[in-house]
C-alpha cells in the first residue's frame, strides 16, 4: 500500500494493491465477456430506466470502486485473517465474488433468469464491497455500498424481473 496523505485517524488516501486486486478481480467477467461472446445479453443491453436510480447506482458504484483502490489505513495489515471477525468477514467477501462468478457462468450458458441475475449479479458485487470493506476495516467503502447494495439491487430488479 501507498500512503499519500492522512485524511482522518488512521485513514490515508494512497493505493491500495489489495483493493486494486479486488477490484480487478471482479472485472473478470466483463473482461472475458467479449471472448465468450454469449448469444443473449440482457444485462449489457438493459433500456434506460428510472434516471435518478441510475445517476444514484453509478455515483455510489463508482464512490465504492474508488474507496475500494483508494482508501488504506496505517493501523490494518493488507491482508489478515487472525481475528474471527476478519476471517468472517473475509469468507464472506470470498463467497459473494464465488456467487458472482457462478452467476456469470449460468449466464454465459444461457440461463439468464431475472432473479438468478438480480442475486448473483446484482447483489452479489455490492455485497462484495461492503464484505471487503468490513474485513479491511475501510469503513467508508461501507457506507458507500450499503446504498449501492440497495440501489443497484433494485435497479436489476425494475429491468430483469418486473419488466
Amino acid at each position: 500500500m501507498l500512503k499519500f496523505f492522512k485524511l482522518y485517524e488512521h485513514y490515508y488516501l494512497g493505493i491500495s494493491f489489495i483493493g486494486i486486486a479486488a477490484f480487478v478481480i471482479q472485472e473478470i467477467p466483463y473482461m472475458i465477456m467479449p471472448l465468450i461472446g454469449p448469444s443473449s445479453n440482457p444485462i449489457m443491453n438493459m433500456k434506460d430506466g428510472i434516471k435518478w436510480l441510475e445517476i444514484a447506482q453509478g455515483i455510489f458504484g463508482v464512490l465504492s470502486m474508488i474507496l475500494l483502490m483508494t482508501i488504506v489505513r496505517d493501523d490494518v495489515r493488507a491482508f489478515s485473517i487472525a481475528s474471527p471477525g476478519e476471517r468472517l468477514f473475509f469468507f464472506l467477501t470470498l463467497a459473494m465474488i464465488l456467487i458472482n462468478f457462478t452467476g456469470w457462468a449460468f449466464y454465459y450458458m444461457g440461463y439468464q433468469y431475472g432473479w438468478l441475475m438480480v442475486l448473483t449479479q446484482f447483489a452479489a458485487v455490492p455485497l462484495y464491497y461492503l464484505f471487503y470493506g468490513l474485513w479491511e476495516k475501510n469503513y467508508p467503502l461501507v457506507l458507500a455500498a450499503v446504498p449501492f447494495f440497495v440501489i443497484h439491487t433494485i435497479n436489476g430488479y425494475i429491468n430483469l424481473i418486473k419488466v
